[in-house]
């Protein structure tokens, strides 16, 4: 990955020119604070919850260069196809209008491609592509189904029940034979679907508001974060047993584990009581805990945060406070302020295109 140094703590105002297009403004100007030692290439990708829209950071420029709006009925999660140019979200929406599209958007251009209607009672939270890269699955919170679509043809090929309530984050095995659906409704469960045969799911009941959730690396082992337990509930892939509880700080909600073996895991609440923020670092074959990093100081709030690792950096959003900082994995509790005053940042994902608007080209990492 390359690197651009950076010494000491900086700030700039940045205004970079964008192509006028129908879905993006003539220009953006971003505050950006930094104090990395090295910043990485590509595109960082967040979803805004409270502005209906998804922004673009170019991370070697230190700037956020476009944002595409969604709409009214607000995303929440976003995802990258696995050759990086395009991304999925979902209109989640709110409890008085919930959403019912999955959103494909071209990365170079910053531009919807398509959005793929689920029909009424969907409600869809997160949408995932599968590894071929031409087909997606999407979370259908309000009907407890998962979707299946064909994104060539902007289509939905079939549901699956999950056999839960309130099915929110969905993960896949790396052949993507399976979906993983945590249902954080009822006792808390983890629900195993088939995409490919006609078998019934299998339900784990894993604990009370279950819904963060990542597999490690080789896909044997499923982490789920059940949220009101405090607890973590690691599910052997092949046997579906619950083979560890890891105790969890109070209302951890996202778990993202990295090729490397780690596992980054910020706790946060939307409501009362509050408790302190914090973002705490797991080796995950040890099952060992290596850092624990304040995200608002260490202090009491409300919170509920995204999380993504990408290289030596867990970049964590913070939706009631509208930041995103960096947090480098080294145990060093270096801790940077990426963006302030966004707009409810929350999903984010990472991919190595560079927007064209920027490079002139849609260059890739390396190139």
């Amino acid at each position: 990955m390359k690197t651009a140094a950076v010494s000491g703590l900086w700030a700039a105002r940045l205004q970079v020119p964008l192509r006028a297009t129908s879905n993006i403004g003539l220009s953006v100007v971003c505050m950006l604070v930094w104090a990395s030692a090295a910043a990485q290439d590509g595109t960082l990708i967040v979803a805004n919850r409270d502005g209906g829209s998804i922004s673009f950071y170019d991370l070697e420029a230190g700037a956020e260069i476009a944002r595409v709006p969604i709409g009214p009925v607000i995303p929440h999660e976003v995802d990258v196809s696995p050759d990086g140019r395009q991304l999925l979200t979902g209109e989640y929406g709110g409890n008085d209008n919930p959403g019912r599209h999955v959103v494909l958007i071209d990365i170079a251009s910053a531009s919807v491609v398509a959005r793929i209607d689920l029909g009424p009672d969907s409600r869809p939270h997160t949408a995932l592509f599968l590894p071929d890269g031409r087909r997606a699955v999407a979370t259908m919170q309000d009907s407890d189904q998962l979707a299946l679509l064909d994104l060539e043809s902007g289509s939905v090929v079939r549901t699956y029940p999950t056999g839960g309530r309130e099915g929110h984050m969905v993960r896949l095995s790396p052949d993507g034979a399976r979906a993983y659906v945590t249902s954080r409704g009822a006792e808390g469960t983890l629900s195993v679907i088939y995409l490919d045969e006609d078998r019934p799911p299998d339900v784990i009941v894993t604990g009370p508001g279950a819904e963060g959730i990542d597999l490690t690396p080789d896909g044997s082992e499923i982490w789920v974060a059940n949220r009101d337990d405090e607890s973590i509930s690691i599910v052997d892939a092949e046997t579906l047993e619950i083979t560890a509880t890891l105790e969890a700080r109070p209302h951890a909600g996202r778990i993202d584990i990295a090729p490397s073996g780690l596992a980054a895991m910020p706790n946060g609440r939307n409501g009362v009581p509050p408790v302190p923020q914090m973002l705490r670092i797991w080796d995950v074959e040890a099952r060992t805990i290596t850092a624990e990093m304040p995200i608002r100081d260490g202090l009491p709030g409300n919170g509920n945060f995204g999380v993504l690792i990408q290289g030596d950096t867990a970049y964590v959003a913070d939706p009631g406070r509208g930041t995103i900082q960096a947090f480098a994995l080294d145990g060093s509790g270096t801790r940077d302020l990426v963006a302030s005053d966004r707009e409810g940042p929350d999903g984010i994902a990472w991919s190595p295109i560079r927007l064209d608007v920027m490079a002139g080209d849609n260059r890739e990492q390396g190139e």
